[in-house]
């Protein structure tokens, strides 16, 4: 298998002296031995991928070349926004549209079939997926086995009917207005049918639909009432799905906030509900054992995912809710110590260790701390270090 690398990237900003590129990733040529063809990949890796041995979920985006990035720009949004993992973004350029995105054309009205002379390769392409991409991507970076594909339009419909197809080859399906005109029988198929060998099965499939008309829109409502009453007959099966109407955006705006909303449907149990109050707290047994609970739910979401998740957003906001409670600052100290020893490298861990110990009046503990969240922050370039460095000069003057 050959490839040649190139770079993507995008410029943004020039001095007199030179000028600094941001990269969102590469673009890598694969040969497909099933196609018979080269095909360009985007590659985008997650931020910190080069200093860690993190595995990381994989998303599978269609249109690449429409739509890389817009992928990495959402994606890096809602990471840093803490509403869900960071992952690796395989963008899949398109050769022949028409002819990978497409099922059979059997029962497709002549109009469309004259239209569309090259449809009809969805299988070849969902081969392509299935034993050479996706190997060669497990192969060769630090893929998690969570995998989820986006599609938009044409790629909307092969999200379809891949789903219909071979429901396991992807965990979760991002399906973006598609395109529910073109007819096939797979598609026709009743849910029961599709998942009769899948019971066990564990998937997410989202759908928008923007102000769409025709037999596009009213397939698409057909789907849905495909998908709500199988869930609803079948509460033993682990299927989740939305459908999320977006009349305001046009065929070609409604991709950004798919994507956005689509991810965040995906991962949503990933916000676990902290207790705020001390009566909740204590209704859940205290401290210590809320504390147990979140490390217990991020180690079985951990496991269901098939890659580490993060419990330091919900101790944190644990600790801050203990703080406003006199009775439950050493537990506080507790549930921001817990995140400086999980996540070493986190400086928020150090700079909210380091309020409560300034609230327990411990102050060479709440410096040792400040000072500790002061040299990571600065380490990686974020402008709010400044917000650090007031916590330290603030607690400094009070001496």
């Amino acid at each position: 298998m050959r490839f040649k690398i190139l770079f993507l990237f995008l410029i943004v900003g020039f001095t007199a002296f030179g000028q600094k590129d941001i990269v969102i990733g590469k673009t890598i040529t694969f040969h497909s031995k099933i196609q018979n063809e080269d095909r360009l990949l985007d590659i985008h890796l997650p931020k910190n991928y080069e200093n860690s041995q993190k595995t990381y979920p994989v998303m599978y985006l269609l249109d690449s070349y429409y739509k890389f990035d817009k992928a990495v720009g959402t994606l890096n949004s809602l990471v840093l926004n803490e509403l869900i993992p960071d992952m690796i973004i395989i963008g899949i350029r398109n050769t022949r549209r028409n002819r990978d995105l497409t099922p059979g054309t059997e029962i497709l009205d002549d109009a469309n079939k004259k239209r569309l002379p090259n449809a009809g390769g969805a299988d070849a392409f969902t081969d392509f997926l299935g034993k050479e991409l996706i190997p060669y991507v497990n192969k060769n970076y630090r893929a998690a086995p969570y995998k989820i594909i986006v599609g938009h339009s044409l790629g909307g419909l092969f999200n379809v009917y891949t789903f219909f197809k071979d429901p396991e080859l992807f965990d979760a399906y991002l399906t973006i207005s598609p395109s529910l005109w073109y007819e096939n029988p797979i598609l026709k198929k009743e849910l029961g049918e599709v998942l009769k060998d899948h019971q066990d099965i564990h998937s997410k499939f989202y759908m928008s639909i923007a102000n769409e008309g025709g037999t596009m829109l009213g397939n698409t409502y057909i789907l849905t009432g495909k998908f709500t009453s199988y869930i609803k007959e079948h509460n033993d099966v682990d299927l989740q799905f939305r459908f999320d109407p977006m009349f305001e955006y046009t065929h070609g705006t409604v991709s950004y906030p798919s994507i956005y909303n689509g991810l965040k449907f995906i991962f949503a149990d990933l916000q676990y509900e902290v207790p705020r109050s001390k009566e909740e707290i204590l209704a859940k047994g205290g401290p210590q054992k809320v504390m147990e609970e979140i490390e217990s739910y991020y180690s079985g979401l951990s496991e269901k995912y098939g890659f580490e998740l993060s419990s330091e957003n919900a101790m944190t906001d644990l600790g801050f809710a203990l703080m406003k409670e006199p009775e439950f600052l050493d537990a506080a100290v507790e549930a921001f110590k817990y995140n400086t020893e999980h996540y070493p490298d986190s400086f928020d861990a150090y700079s909210t260790l380091g309020m409560a110990y300034e609230k327990k009046g411990e102050v060479e503990k709440a410096r040792r701390n400040y000072e500790r969240a002061l040299e990571l922050v600065k380490a990686t370039g974020d402008p709010e270090w400044e917000f650090y460095q007031t916590d330290l000069d603030n607690l400094n003057a009070k001496e």
